[in-house]
């Protein structure tokens, strides 16, 4: 297998090649002299020289196992072990299954024998490590550092297929060194060659190019530029394969100057009938300037030639150098100009504009005619009206480029030459833009021209009534403030910021202008960011505020300047409508910002305790409010029905939600503490049923306490209660004959209760619960039927299942129900015979009185007949004179 690998040193005094198939294909190298001449002559003996020795062939000198193929890759040269001794470097790519490189050199004990100074193993199984080796000095610092092709190298669970190692020399010591390891796409074969190109960028420096012929499409070729540091391990450039042209990156050779501009060329193999030429382009350096007057912008000032507008003048100068004197092409430079463009990357307005075109930025072409020829241009940028940052400078920027020709626009050829001249290229190596910027000449600030402000921060939590701005502050616990939520809508947060001196003894050390000042604040979840109002300023009014669209954040601009010894307080609305159980503490984040000089401006924490007040009324009322207990005593095992058992009554309670609805805020419970029996045991008030309207299904515990007996529901129960109503008139006609006596039934030691519990889950402004029992007629007949009436007291409350910084208002209340006897039975309970009979006889005895007294007056005698008869008088005629006479005697 003698010339699968063969190279000639950089001397060109020995040929060296490889046969990996000698002693069981463990491989060897052999190096002979180019020219036999002097050795034929007898003036002295160099060479062959051979791994085992030319003459002895001793295969135990070979320095890897058998199957290792050395020989299979080679390169030479001096500078790798020592400066002044030539070594050979062969890959071996099958050594101990992962590959091996071995450097070898001429042995001083065995005549014309090549024996290893060191060997670099592979890391990988199987990756092929030494499949073409390359040496050159990559950061030329006179010692040859070595390159090494893995195309088989692969992780399991990477992208990686293939692998080129790069090993940095140190001064001829290789134990310490820790190969660059540049990695190939998946399935590439990167690494398959390796090659020095030589300087192509003409930096100072060597370059390398690793082929990858199975990369996507048709192979590619990576180029990587050597630097001071070694190697720069991102690409300079990627050549690609053309159609036709399969597993292009197979071989490659460079460090050859085909068409004669003084920099060297690449030679790209393919495994195919086609070789593809890379001719290197000619490297130019740009020099260039950036000149902005005036160089402090005075607001006063206005100098631009339309009135009222301030402007800035540009100027930039250009020349190219190449590293060959002699190239002197003409080259077209294209360049922009760009101001403000922070602002601009940030979503902000630029505070200036180029007046021709009205445009940011402004670009432009200029033709530089031959090296160090130098060529300006200039423009002209316009201050925007009412800009708000007068602090921070405007940069200006300037970036350049070669002018890409049109495709028609074919390249021109030197005379007698065949190959036409390349357009040259921009050194990679350095910036193509340059920056400067203009400064504000800044009011209000020291001599040093730079505005040390001192902002300071107090804050302070309010309530607001109403639509009024009319706020007061939170009430304190423990130096907190605390937030009592009821059914506000809104809370505000009180903050005044000043900008004084922060010594008298020295007011010039602080205090001055503070440009740009905001204040950010950030709003937890439960909180969002409604309006703001603002309450006093000093010397003028001030604020503005804006937020983010879920209101989360906002920004209050302070002034621009907000200047020495102002004082602003304004109030930032917020809405409480997210505040649920949850919410225990608000947390708002509050920080001053300025594009002033002060470092002490660290974020601020408001904090307030949040205690939820739920405004939740309970009213309670029975119907009917009284009712009447009688007839006949029936046990509990006879009960049918539940009109049997005594007189309806239902009890309706009425839950109002004043406040927040209820749903965010846990669930409430409905408690009712029910007397069920007396002490002794017997029943009082048996519950027939609990329903709601509003709420849907009601779920109550304990639910065996509901109809525990399964009576039947009667339907007459109006009839019944109306016949009751009569049955009662008169109930109370004896209370003139005996002491009235009542008694108070409740949860004490007259009656054993049961706490009942409805779950008021759903409930959102109001809800209805209704219990539906029956009075236990019975029990009365037999304990009370000497009473004249009795009260039964039921009490209820509401609660609910929260966190502790809930509390209710209004939750509990009484309700009662007027209980009497009816007539029949204060007429046999309550009235002995005895009674009445007395009455009867009293009755009679004052019945004949009173007829005595009557005859005594005359009220049963007759008077005489004549009394009675009428008396008659006769009637007698007299004259009368008449007028005439009349009047004459009264004459």
């Amino acid at each position: 297998q003698q010339g699968v690998a063969a190279t000639f040193t950089r001397d060109n005094h020995y040929i060296v090649f490889g046969a990996p198939g000698t002693y069981n294909w463990k491989g060897v190298v052999r190096a002979e002299q180019k020219n036999h001449t002097l050795d034929e002559m007898g003036i002295f003996d160099d060479g062959p020289y051979e791994v085992g020795g030319e003459s002895l062939r001793k295969e135990s000198l070979v320095p890897v196992p058998a199957n290792s193929y050395l020989g299979f890759s080679l390169d030479s040269g001096k500078g790798i072990i020592s400066q002044e001794e030539i070594t050979f470097v062969s890959g071996a790519p099958r050594a101990n299954h992962s590959g091996a490189v071995v450097l070898l050199k001429k042995d001083s004990d065995i005549q014309r024998a090549l024996s290893s100074v060191h060997i670099f193993e592979g890391e990988g199984l199987a990756s092929s490590f030494g499949y073409d080796v390359a040496v050159v000095d990559l950061n030329s610092d006179g010692w040859q550092d070595i390159v090494v092709g893995a195309p088989q190298y692969f992780e399991r669970d990477g992208e990686i297929g293939g692998a080129a190692y790069v090993y940095i020399n140190q001064e001829g010591k290789w134990d310490r060194v820790n190969p660059i390891r540049l990695n190939g796409t998946k399935d590439s074969m990167f690494g398959i060659a390796v090659e020095n190109i030589g300087d192509v960028n003409k930096d100072g420096f060597p370059d390398i190019a690793v082929g990858a012929p199975y990369a996507k499409e048709f192979g590619k070729v990576y180029l990587y530029h050597g630097s001071r540091n070694g190697i720069n391990t991102k690409p300079a450039q990627i050549l690609e394969g053309e159609k036709n042209v399969p597993f292009f990156g197979y071989s490659i050779t460079g460090n050859m100057d085909l068409d004669g501009n003084f920099y060297p060329d690449i030679a790209v193999g393919s495994l195919s009938d086609t070789v593809s030429v890379y001719r290197s382009r000619p490297v130019i350096s740009i020099k260039k300037s950036l000149m902005i007057s005036p160089d402090k912008i005075d607001l006063n000032m206005m100098n631009c030639e339309v009135a009222s507008k301030l402007c800035l003048n540009i100027r930039s100068c250009f020349e190219y150098i190449a590293s060959e004197s002699n190239f002197n092409q003409e080259i077209i430079l294209d360049y922009t100009f760009e101001a403000d463009h922070e602002r601009k990357k940030s979503g902000l307005p630029p505070r200036v504009h180029f007046t021709k075109p009205r445009s940011v930025p402004f670009s432009g072409s200029v033709i530089l005619k031959g090296q160090k020829m130098e060529e300006c241009v200039t423009s002209r940028l316009e201050l925007e009206e009412k800009i708000k940052d007068k602090l921070r400078p405007i940069p200006v920027s300037l970036k350049i480029g070669l002018h890409t020709p049109e495709s028609s626009v074919k390249p021109r050829r030197r005379q007698g030459r065949s190959l036409p001249d390349l357009t040259p290229i921009l050194n990679a190596d350095e910036p193509n833009t340059m920056h400067s910027e203009v400064q504000f000449l800044k009011e209000g600030c020291g001599s040093d021209n730079i505005c040390h402000s001192n902002l300071k921060m107090h804050y302070r939590f309010c309530t607001k009534e109403g639509n009024e701005d009319k706020f007061a502050y939170f009430p304190m616990e423990d130096s907190v403030p605390v937030l009592v939520l009821k059914d506000q809508k809104e809370i505000a947060l009180e903050i005044t910021v000043t900008n004084n001196p922060s010594s008298a003894v020295h007011p010039l050390k602080d205090g001055e202008d503070a440009h740009e000042a905001k204040l950010v604040a950030t709003f937890p979840d439960s909180l969002t960011y409604s309006t703001y109002r603002e309450w006093k300023s000093f010397p003028e009014k001030l604020v503005s505020c804006g937020a983010n669209p879920n209101g989360s954040q906002v920004d209050c601009e302070l002034g621009n300047p907000f200047k020495r010894n102002s004082t602003v307080t304004f109030y930032v609305i917020l809405s409480t409508t997210k505040v649920n159980v949850d919410t225990k503490e608000l947390d708002i984040n509050l920080k001053l910002e300025t594009t002033s000089n002060q470092t002490n401006l660290k974020p601020i924490t408001a904090k307030a305790k949040v205690v939820i007040e739920l405004l939740l009324s309970l009213t309670g009322v029975a119907k009917p409010s009284q009712v009447y207990f009688g007839g006949n005593i029936i046990g509990e095992s006879a009960m049918k029905s539940e009109h049997e058992i005594g007189s309806l009554i239902e009890y309706e309670f009425r839950i109002t939600n004043l406040g927040k609805p209820l749903k965010t805020f846990g669930t409430a419970f409905l408690e009712i503490m029910w007397p069920k029996e007396l002490r002794g045991g017997k029943w009082l008030l048996y519950l027939v049923s609990i329903h709601s309207k509003e709420l849907g299904e009601l779920q109550c515990t304990p639910q065996n306490e509901i109809n525990l007996l399964n009576v039947q529901r009667s339907q007459n129960a109006r009839i019944k209660r109306e016949v009751s109503e009569k049955q009662t008139e008169g109930s109370q006609s004896f209370s003139l004959f005996r002491e009235r006596k009542y008694k108070t039934l409740e949860c004490n030691e007259e009656a054993n209760c049961v706490n009942i519990t409805c779950s008021l889950q759903g409930l959102d402004s109001k809800a209805v619960v209704v219990l539906r029992s029956r009075l236990w007629n019975s029990t009365f007949l037999e304990e009370f039927y000497k009473m004249s009436y009795l009260d039964i007291f039921v009490k209820a409350r509401i609660g609910i299942s929260a966190a502790d910084n809930v509390k209710l208002a209004n939750e509990a209340t009484n309700v009662r129900v007027n209980v009497f006897p009816t007539k029949i039975v204060a007429l046999y309970k309550q009235v002995p015979w005895w009674i009445i009979l007395v009455a009867i006889l009293a009755g009679l005895l004052m019945l004949a009185l009173l007829v005595f007294l009557l005859w005594k007056c005359g009220f049963f005698k007759r008077d005489k007949k004549d009394q009675f008869d009428a008396t008659y008088h006769k009637a007698e005629i007299h004259a009368q004179p008449s007028d005439k006479e009349r009047l004459t005697s009264d004459a």
